[in-house]
Order: structure tokens, then sequence, then C-alpha cells
């Protein structure tokens, strides 16, 4: 099992795996981080990567239209 630190929606779809965590009231709510991964079941490249507003709203990676290798989201990942 693997997990953020904190509530996150994963929504899987057109080979993209989304995650959003960290915003207000829910995890999608206002304010939310965002990271974005493709590659294989289980998104082994960050594409897109936006912390939440509670820790500084900074976008960490904008690959959107490549892929990154060497940003595996497993290595973000606690318990894999």
């Amino acid at each position: 099992m693997a997990y953020f630190e904190q509530p996150a929606i994963v929504r899987r779809s057109g080979g993209q795996i989304n995650v959003y965590y960290g915003g207000m009231f829910k995890p999608d709510g206002p304010g939310h981080g965002h990271v974005r991964v493709t590659g294989g079941p289980l998104g082994e490249n960050i594409v897109y990567w936006r912390l939440p507003k509670s820790e500084g709203g900074q976008v960490i990676v904008d690959n959107t239209w490549e892929t990154m290798n060497g940003n595996d989201l497993r290595d973000h990942l606690t318990d894999f």
C-alpha cells in the first residue's frame, strides 16, 4: 500500500493518474496540491507536481508535454 502523508484523491483516465491532496475541507478542495503521472499501471513518471497552497503552492515539476524520466512517483511514496 502507498500513501501521501495526508488524505488524497486518485483519479485514473486516459493513461494518466491524477492525485489531488491538501485542499481546504477535502483533498481536491481550494488550494489543493496536484500530481499527474504517466507510464505503467502505477504511474511511474511524474509530469506535473504542484504543492498545496498550505505548503507554498510552488510547481515542482512541469513537464506536461514529455515524460520526465527519473521522477518516479514511487520515490515519493511510503510503504511501497
